[in-house]
Formats: structure tokens, C-alpha cells, sequence
């Protein structure tokens, strides 16, 4: 055994060679992890020949990345510019090169130096609106990666990166998940960049904060996080970003990879951090006190703490008026628990509670359950099966064909289904009345959770009865009366108990009753508006008092 430990030990040994020798790269026994670290050690020189030796040895034989040399001034000063295509707008780049060679010949800086034409250049010959530098090779590459265009200069052991970001990314268009009939059209994008400029154009208070983190060893993807500062509680700030911090993996490509990292209990099938396409959500979010999660590459943004009742608003409940959007939010709710209790109580009450049903109702459903050969939990599970296999296959096909896939295939099967007697007319309504419920659910990750606990409540119901349908939602409430979103209750305004949350989450009230920001997510700056600002006919006794104080002058 001796000599196995040995081999091990031998092909378990990285090459710990402290060296910064840029050579280095070059040695192919190197993995991931060591040029990664050999990268980050190594520091820029004074020599550009050296820098760009570098260079080429770390990004070895990629042509998307061009290296155009220059000769500076009247002392011929070598340089080079850098970019990577695709990153940088190819007319900023152009500009910037002509600066570089022709407007400099020409201005009064073509004497100077060369250990003082770095500094000349970006103070007075350079017109980018942002200007970077960076002294390690990885802080290069970080500028590269950014969107600019950098510029080593011979004798400068520094690198220079002008900001020309010109990425292609989609136009800012309405999200295809959350439409509304009188709401913004705008919606997030890819760039984080963009994102961050939607949400300023409504919240324009300098006291909106973002802090920026770079996560995933290869990816380095950009994290921004967002509050209103003052507003949202320290203790919360403090935790998303220890959170965010302790992420330490190869690559994030997705909201999702964040909100696994971050949840509170990632064993739970309701979601616990909120996603949004909409900028006006976002912001309203922040309002209240929240933190928003922005993630380049991703058009989602994640807000925390998450609340039940946040998942079931649409945003059209704030555009329509009061009636409307008290009714429509309270059928929202009524739907959400139909999709989740409807098949397990159907199951229950002909299985067990017979005499529950009208008389003539039950012989009708008795008389077309005649020649089915399955109990009735299994022709409810298997009629839902079927449909999530429908919405499912919808979902995947392309949109041009998937939505009349998915009618045709609902109409068809539930037909030759009843035809071949498999499954029962009552049932196809029931499923139908369920898939209709959930419809309603606006965020898609809580509809699905509540379509995996349906077949629960339909496997207790076909054990123990409608005993088994209230034990299992007595059993939900608790689940959900336990979560926590960063240490915030789950069920607020429900459980526990608070009255004056329920404004916005049973009823909706105008916005001058909205007085309070929500508890205890807002409880630092609880007060959202004075009161006393409900319409009233006729003017105010202070604007007729200055009225009639203006007309005796």
C-alpha cells in the first residue's frame, strides 16, 4: 500500500511553482485552478514587449482578440492597443486610434517624453468617459472583459482601459411572462449595464445604492446589488452580501444559480426569492424597502425578502382601478388554493363522502363512471399526467406551433379518453378547472409548486378522505408559516397576524390609504406618505386664503 500512496501523492501534487514567470502559462501541466492563480500573480512591466509576451501566452491562440501596435509621438513611443470583438463598438475603437496616432502628430503633446506621454494622453488627448487602469495581467483582462479598449504604452507598467463598450444586445421590449394592459412596456435586458439605467430612470434619489461583485472563477460574472440606502435595513444589507460573497464556484450563467446559493431553505418547493422581468416591480420593490439582485446575462432580476402574497400580485392590480384590482387579486387567491385542493377533494368526496353529493349529481357521475376500469385517484392522476405532459411539451415547442399542439392534443386525448372508457366526463372537468386555476397563478416558479402539491393532497384524499385534505392543508400553512426569506416571515401579512399589511394582499386600497410602508420589511422608514391626501371637491382653505391674500396686493 506504500507505493499506491505514493502515486497518489505524486498525481495529487499541483506544480506549486511560486514563480510569476509568464513562461509559465505555457506549461500544459498547469490546470484550471493554478492559471487562475498564476494569471492573478503575475504584474504588468515596464517593458510592452514583455506585457504583450504575456498577453499572447495567457489568451494563447484566440483570434478574437487583436493586438494593433502603434508608434507614438515624434519619439516613436511603441504601444498597443487591445480589444476583444464584440465587447467594444468598433467606431469608439477607431476614434480612439486615430487620437492616438494622428491627432497626437498634430496637437502640441507629440514632443513629450515617453515617460511622461501616459499621463499627457489621458489628460489631455483621451475623451473617454471613463478611464481604468489596471497593473496585473488578470486586472487587464478584467478591462478587456468590461467592454474596453486598453492601451500599454513602452515604459508605463500600467495599462489603460478606455470605456467603449459596444456589445449587441437585444432592444428593451415588454416581457412576454408579464404583460399588462395599462402598465411600462419596458423590460429587462442581457446587459446589466441597461438594467441598472431602467431602474434609476425611476428611482432618480442618490441614495440608490449598487455594489458590484464579480462571481464564478470563470465566468466573472457581474452581481449588482441594489437598495435604497437608508431604507432598507442594514442587517439585511449585511446578509445578502455575505451571502452573495461566500458564493464560490466555476461559472454563473443565471439568475437561478444565484437564488440556489442564496435561499434560506433550499428544500422548499415554494420559491423564496422573487423574479421579475419588470423594471416598475423592481423599483417598487426597492420602495418598499427591499434589496434587488441584478445578474449580467440574465434579463431576471431577483428582489429579497420574499413575501406569499408578492408572488400572487400581477402588476396590472396597480394600473386598474380599486374594484377591479381587489376583485381580480381576490379570485387570484381563490385560484391559487382551487388548483392546489380541487383534484384531491373531488377524490375524497366520491371516494369516502358519497353523501356529500346531491343525490342526482351523484347518479349522473356514478352513471359515466360506468365501464371504468380505474379507481377514481388513479383516473385523476392519470388525466393530470396527461395534461402536465401537454403543457410541458407546449412549453418546449416552438411558439408558432406549441399553443395549437397543446389545444389539439387537450382536445383529442380527453375525447378518445372518455370514448375508450379510461377516464370519466367529471374528471376531464375537474382536471380542466384545476389546469384553468393555475393559469391564473402570474409567476410561474409558484405555479409550479403548486402543481406538484396537488398530487399530494390527491394521494391523501384517495387514504383518508377529506380528513386527509384538511390534515395536508393544515400541514401546508405550517410549511409555509415556518419559512423564512433572510430571516423575514414567508406567510406576512398571515402568519404571523399582520392587520395592517392586509391593504395590499387580501384587498387592495388606493394608493393615498397606503400610508405605511409594509411590516417589518419597511419598519426603518415606515412612513411612505403624510396623510390627509384623499381627493376632496373644492380647494383647500390654504389655497383660498392665498388666493385672496394675492388678490388684496
Amino acid at each position: 500500500m506504500k507505493w499506491f500512496k505514493q502515486l497518489k501523492q505524486l498525481f495529487s501534487t499541483k506544480h506549486d511553482d511560486s514563480s510569476t514567470d509568464p513562461a509559465n502559462l505555457e506549461d500544459d501541466r498547469l490546470d484550471i485552478s493554478e492559471r487562475e492563480h498564476l494569471v492573478q500573480s503575475i504584474r504588468l512591466e515596464p517593458s510592452i514587449e514583455a506585457n504583450l509576451k504575456a498577453l499572447k501566452k495567457m489568451i494563447g491562440p484566440s483570434w478574437d482578440i487583436p493586438i494593433r501596435p502603434l508608434l507614438l509621438g515624434t519619439h516613436r513611443v511603441p504601444a498597443a492597443v487591445v480589444i476583444i470583438e464584440g465587447f467594444s463598438d468598433k467606431n469608439q475603437v477607431a476614434e480612439l486610434t486615430q487620437a492616438l496616432t494622428v491627432e497626437l502628430l498634430n496637437s502640441p503633446l507629440r514632443d513629450t517624453p515617453a515617460e511622461s506621454l501616459p499621463e499627457a494622453i489621458v489628460g489631455r488627448l483621451l475623451q473617454s468617459s471613463k478611464i481604468d487602469y489596471a497593473d496585473t495581467l488578470d486586472g487587464l483582462w478584467r478591462l478587456l472583459t468590461g467592454g474596453n479598449t486598453v492601451i500599454l504604452v513602452d515604459g508605463y507598467n500600467r495599462a489603460i482601459g478606455c470605456s467603449s463598450e459596444g456589445a449587441v444586445y437585444r432592444a428593451i421590449e415588454e416581457p412576454s411572462s408579464e404583460t399588462v394592459m395599462r402598465g411600462p412596456r419596458d423590460g429587462f435586458i442581457e446587459s446589466i449595464a441597461e438594467n441598472m439605467s431602467l431602474v434609476r430612470r425611476r428611482l432618480r434619489t442618490p441614495n440608490l445604492w449598487s455594489e458590484r461583485f464579480i462571481v464564478g472563477s470563470l465566468t466573472k460574472t457581474q452581481v449588482a446589488m441594489l437598495y435604497i440606502k437608508g431604507l432598507a435595513h442594514e442587517e439585511l444589507i449585511e446578509e445578502l452580501r455575505q451571502r452573495i460573497s461566500r458564493i464560490r464556484i466555476d461559472g454563473i450563467l443565471g439568475a437561478g444559480q444565484i437564488e440556489e446559493f442564496i435561499e434560506d431553505q433550499p428544500a422548499s418547493l415554494f420559491p423564496l426569492v422573487f423574479q421579475t422581468e419588470r423594471p416598475d416591480r423592481a423599483a417598487s420593490m426597492l420602495l418598499e424597502g427591499r434589496i434587488a439582485i441584478m445578474i449580467d446575462g440574465t434579463p431576471f432580476v431577483l428582489c429579497v425578502p420574499t413575501e406569499f402574497s408578492m408572488l400572487l400580485h400581477a402588476p396590472d392590480d396597480y394600473y386598474e382601478k380599486v374594484p377591479s384590482g381587489t376583485i381580480l387579486g381576490s379570485l387570484r387567491y381563490l385560484a391559487f388554493w382551487s388548483s392546489i385542493l380541487i383534484p384531491g377533494a373531488y377524490t375524497a368526496t366520491l371516494t369516502f363522502h358519497q353523501e356529500l353529493i346531491p343525490t342526482e349529481l351523484l347518479i349522473k357521475i356514478i352513471a359515466s363512471r360506468e365501464g371504468v376500469p380505474f379507481p377514481v385517484a388513479v383516473e385523476v392522476f392519470l388525466m393530470e399526467f396527461v395534461f402536465e405532459l401537454l403543457r410541458e411539451a407546449g412549453l418546449r415547442l416552438p411558439k408558432a406551433i406549441g399553443s395549437a399542439v397543446t389545444i389539439v392534443g387537450a382536445l383529442i386525448l380527453g375525447d378518445a379518453a372518455i370514448n375508450a372508457g379510461l377516464v370519466s366526463p367529471p374528471v376531464v372537468i375537474v382536471v380542466a378547472l384545476t389546469a384553468l386555476s393555475s393559469f391564473s397563478t402570474p409567476t410561474y416558479s409558484f405555479s409550479l409548486a403548486a402543481r406538484l402539491s396537488r398530487f399530494v393532497f390527491v394521494i391523501l384524499g384517495a387514504v383518508l378522505g377529506l380528513f386527509g385534505v384538511q390534515f395536508g392543508f393544515l400541514l401546508l400553512l405550517m410549511f409555509l408559516t415556518s419559512l423564512r426569506s433572510f430571516g423575514y416571515p414567508y406567510f406576512s401579512p398571515f402568519g404571523p397576524l399582520i392587520l395592517s399589511n392586509m391593504k395590499d394582499v387580501l384587498y387592495r386600497t388606493w394608493w393615498w390609504d397606503m400610508i405605511r410602508r409594509p411590516f417589518p420589511v419597511g419598519s426603518r422608514e415606515p412612513i411612505r406618505q403624510p396623510p390627509g391626501r384623499k381627493p376632496r371637491p373644492g380647494l383647500e382653505k390654504e389655497e383660498v386664503e392665498k388666493r385672496e391674500a394675492r388678490r388684496s396686493e
